[in-house]
């Protein structure tokens, strides 16, 4: 690829299309283009408002400050080690179970708080975002929102698209999990707000019921209280990737990530520091070609950002190219909601962005 990749220059998507890329990695960049709705700092900073405001009380911080994390899925699963470990002690486990249903309740509340409802995205935007993800082997996604999930299975029709839950109950297996050719294989890297965690330990995915999945997001499941959203929320890159790594379905997902050779579009994603662990996936991989989306800036501000990524990667200088967000189907203007939208915003908050306290 001509040039430099930190040379400041922006490409066209038209320019570079045709280059075979056939794995897509998309952060939230693809659900800011939606709705600005999805530009907040944290689900954390969201929940912690004062407690007369916020859903989450006193109690429940204290359970947050006392192991380190902003993460829901780490405290919930703290949560569930202690109801576990009081009844093989035959002690009682009330008080971890009401933390456990007011912290769910709590990430419920803040989700559907600031989460689009299905009505309020046109079925065009789902369908163009469909078309354009037809084109490619693999996708991977580190947004836990609806958007990705609803637009493979637009029109009702998952079609070629294949998440590996096909076992028991909608279950994931690591013995069962070979995506054959011709199907376009989707993976939630961070969790997702369809995907929880049951009482036995295993990952699943939530379907319909008379309840939209953002209706049922965050509130018991009558047959199984203990199960927990899974969803790497906050956190630095070494805490998301113990977190993979503590879970069968994210760490096969993961793998599959480092292993892919083909060529690799990044749409959405900062590639900050707080993605090392896709920045190392990426590089584990260095010979593969890797296109990158960016918002476009002044000059010096641009060749900066450039430089920053380009400085994370082992991809060989002609393998690697910049290209505006906008110029792609992904970044559309016309796949802008029903939510006012004000235009890109250079290096804007995103889902999962630690909360400010936390970024010395």
């Amino acid at each position: 690829m001509e040039g430099h990749p930190a040379d400041g220059v922006l490409h066209a998507w038209h320019e570079i299309a045709d280059r075979g890329w056939d794995t897509l990695l998309v952060g939230n960049g693809l659900s800011i283009n939606i709705s600005p709705e999805f530009a907040y700092e944290s689900l954390y900073a969201e929940a912690e408002k004062a407690p007369e405001n916020g859903p989450l009380d006193k109690r429940d911080l204290m359970v947050f400050e006392r192991f380190g994390t902003s993460n829901f899925e780490v405290a919930l699963g703290k949560l569930r080690d202690a109801i576990t470990m009081a009844e093989v002690l035959d002690q009682p486990s009330l008080t971890y179970r009401r933390r456990f249903t007011s912290v769910q309740a709590a990430l419920g509340a803040t989700i559907r708080g600031v989460h689009l409802k299905r009505s309020e995205v046109p079925d065009s935007t789902l369908a163009t975002i469909k078309d354009e993800l037809r084109g490619y082997k693999a996708i991977f996604s580190t947004s836990y929102d609806l958007i990705l999930y609803w637009a493979t299975g637009h029109d009702e029709d998952f079609a070629a698209f294949r998440d590996c839950f096909w076992g028991p109950d909608n279950s994931f297996d690591s013995g069962n999990c070979q995506i054959w050719g011709g199907n376009t294989a989707t993976y939630f890297l961070h969790g997702a707000l369809h995907l929880i965690v049951d009482g036995e330990g295993r990952t699943r995915k939530l379907t319909g019921t008379d309840q939209t999945l953002l209706e049922q997001f965050g509130k018991p499941i009558p047959s199984d209280p203990e199960a927990r959203p899974l969803l790497i929320t906050e956190g630095s890159a070494r805490d998301k990737l113990r977190a993979i790594e503590g879970n069968d379905y994210l760490s096969h997902a993961y793998e599959e990530l480092k292993e892919r050779s083909g060529a690799l579009l990044v749409f959405g994603h900062s590639l900050g520091e707080q993605d090392r662990h896709l920045i190392d996936a990426i590089n584990s991989n260095p010979d593969r070609p890797v296109a990158i989306s960016m918002v476009r800036e002044d000059g010096e501000h641009l060749r900066e950002r450039q430089s920053e990524i380009w400085g994370r990667l082992r991809t060989k200088a002609e393998d690697v190219c910049f290209f505006d967000a906008e110029t792609h189907p992904l970044g559309s203007r016309d796949l802008r909601g029903t939510v006012p939208w004000k235009g890109f915003r250079p290096r804007a908050s995103r889902i999962g962005r630690p909360p400010t306290r936390e970024r010395a």
